[in-house]
């Protein structure tokens, strides 16, 4: 059972890692200024889905009472949204869904399987218009 953990564990840590060196971007000249004007920009970012700030949602689902033995199923779904600056106006945001999933065994009161549910990427194309 050591195994298959290990082997989940390494499989998220190379996942954040890959999407931590796909969206290294220069620093905008604007990032440096005063703390206090980090923070309002910082809060002012999270708020805006189109903005060039990696995010790692995380959001675990509890199904109760599944099978006959009424156990708890949990589904564990690691959602980041990286976004790539493709040109001037144009960026690649690139959102994934990987659950990961424990399955109780429905007919026994122990056990179960735990491993990588189906991933759904998500893909958005953003222009900004440089006039307006």
């Amino acid at each position: 059972m050591a195994k298959p953990r290990c082997y989940l564990c390494l499989s998220a840590a190379l996942l954040f890692y890959s999407a931590w060196l796909f969206a290294q971007d220069a620093p905008a000249p604007a990032a440096v200024a005063a703390p206090a004007a980090d923070t309002a920009a910082l809060a002012k970012a999270a708020q805006n889905p189109v903005a060039s700030m990696i995010s790692v949602p995380l959001q675990n689902n509890s199904n109760f009472h599944v099978g006959a033995y009424r156990r708890t199923q949990d589904i564990f779904n690691i959602q980041p949204v990286v976004p790539k600056r493709l040109s001037e106006g144009v960026m690649l945001i690139t959102r994934v869904v990987q659950p990961i999933v424990w399955q109780p065994y429905t007919t026994q009161d122990t056990g179960g399987e735990v491993g990588f549910g189906d991933m759904n990427p998500t893909f958005f194309f953003c222009q900004r218009s440089l006039g307006s």
